[in-house]
């Protein structure tokens, strides 16, 4: 295993230029890294699966924190640099390939890693919403995400009702998760600079809903009125039955029959599912 300091000297150090097509902006700070990864609150029990790691920034400072570290970068060429650097060490094993092609389960089995992982990564921004929104529906597997955002993409996985950003993703995260937005970061903390700031964001995974099926009909529901956000929801939802059942149903959850959907919250369309069967 390489030393411990030749590691510290080379986390400034930079690779091949970032790609656009993959949405690449790497940390440029090693001191950045290292308060991602005190935010992920890692033990030496711990197994993480970090997505594109691309430099190492941050596979550095976690491969000295947890048990394990499963890395999945798309780069073969970046991805080779990381085994070459780290020289065999068994607290690392460094996968090659685009990680939404298979399950994040598989690829922790690929590299035969036991249990479930904490994901923390700095996340591609063209890839950020698919890796996580995945991610939470995997409880089994991903029990905590640790991830840097757009912050406008957080914001829209955060919001709750009534404020900017919020839409069908808030409402699919809330039916998943629970999350909290830990630090934001400015543009001068990667390399190439992105034009937007960022956002380093907690999500932890629910345990699977005892109502899988009004939670289901629910994020169609929300699915459907944000589909069609500028009619009222009553109209929006008439693809799922006629306009007067969801007036009906919405009064029976004290809303008034002309709300909109980004008034209500992932537990209003879980009672608006159940009361349009009895509407």
């Amino acid at each position: 295993m390489p030393p411990q300091h030749d590691r510290r000297v080379r986390s400034g150090a930079t690779g091949p230029p970032a790609r656009k097509r993959w949405g690449q902006h790497f940390l440029a700070r090693p001191e950045t890294a290292e308060r991602i990864v005190d935010a992920a609150r890692l033990s030496a029990d711990d197994l993480v699966l970090e997505v594109g790691p691309g430099d190492g920034a941050l596979t550095r400072p976690l491969v000295l924190r947890a048990g394990r570290v499963v890395a999945v970068e798309i780069d073969p060429l970046r991805a080779e640099r990381l085994r070459e650097e780290f020289g065999g060490d068994a607290r690392l094993t460094v996968l090659t390939g685009d990680v939404m092609q298979r399950t994040f389960r598989e690829w922790l089995d690929a590299a035969g890693a036991e249990g479930p992982g904490v994901l923390v990564a700095n996340l591609p921004y063209n890839a950020g919403t698919r890796i996580l929104t995945a991610a939470l529906e995997v409880p089994a597997t991903i029990r905590r995400a640790v991830a840097t955002v757009q912050a406008e993409v957080a914001d829209r996985f955060l919001a709750r009702p009534g404020v900017e950003g919020y839409g069908y993703l808030s409402v699919r995260t809330a039916a998943h998760a629970t999350g909290r937005r830990l630090f934001d970061l400015p543009p001068a903390a990667f390399r190439p600079r992105p034009k937007v700031h960022s956002t380093v964001m907690e999500l932890t995974p629910r345990a699977p809903s005892a109502d899988a099926e009004s939670l289901r009909r629910a994020l169609r529901l929300a699915s459907l009125g944000f589909q069609a956000r500028r009619k009222t929801l009553a109209n929006a939802l008439s693809p799922a039955g006629p306009r007067a059942q969801w007036e009906r149903a919405l009064e029976a959850i004290g809303k008034t029959p002309r709300a909109r959907a980004e008034e209500l919250s992932l537990e209003d369309f879980v009672a608006l599912a159940r009361a349009a069967g009895t509407a």
